[in-house]
């Protein structure tokens, strides 16, 4: 059957799109199915075992990565997932739950520093251990040596900025 008139045309279209998507973006789907299903997975165990969100832990690893376990609340935004307002929220019911403490930068009385406290080291430490055995159970231990110096690669390939006019 095929089909008459404009909204035929536009229908077609539109199936040849969807078509062209699927065959040029299978790889990419792939990748963001399979991100999302490591990233649900962890953030599950974390929550059962821990009683802590994925990214709360991911703010964890951050501070506790710095001399000081200490960085401006920019700059910690610079390095989450995140949007702007999402962090402000996330570093609000942190410094709740004591895992933090916001304190005006030294520096700049406009600019806003976290640090992370001993409660928030302890919490990260209690974690840590089960969180890496999950991520070597569900990625690490999966890949060959070969696969792992592939994704290696093509990471550090796409982790960086196209450079510039091409």
């Amino acid at each position: 059957m095929t089909r008459t008139g404009q909204g035929g045309a536009a229908r077609d279209s539109l199936d040849k799109m969807v078509t062209r998507l699927h065959r040029e973006t299978q790889l990419w789907q792939g990748f963001l199915l399979a991100h999302r299903h490591l990233v649900e997975a962890l953030s599950d165990q974390m929550a059962r075992d821990h009683q802590l969100p994925l990214e709360w832990f991911d703010v964890l690893v951050h501070l506790a990565d710095v001399p000081g376990m200490r960085l401006r609340q920019r700059a910690l935004w610079d390095r989450l997932l995140l949007s702007e307002s999402a962090v402000s929220r996330l570093l609000v019911r942190m410094e709740r739950a004591g895992l933090i403490k916001r304190i005006p930068a030294d520096d700049d009385r406009r600019g806003v520093d976290i640090e992370l406290t001993e409660h928030g080291q302890a919490i990260l430490v209690a974690a840590t251990g089960s969180h890496l055995q999950l991520v070597a159970e569900l990625f690490t231990d999966r890949l060959t040596a070969t696969d792992q110096a592939a994704l290696h690669r093509i990471v550090s390939k796409l982790g960086r900025p196209e450079p510039a006019g091409d």
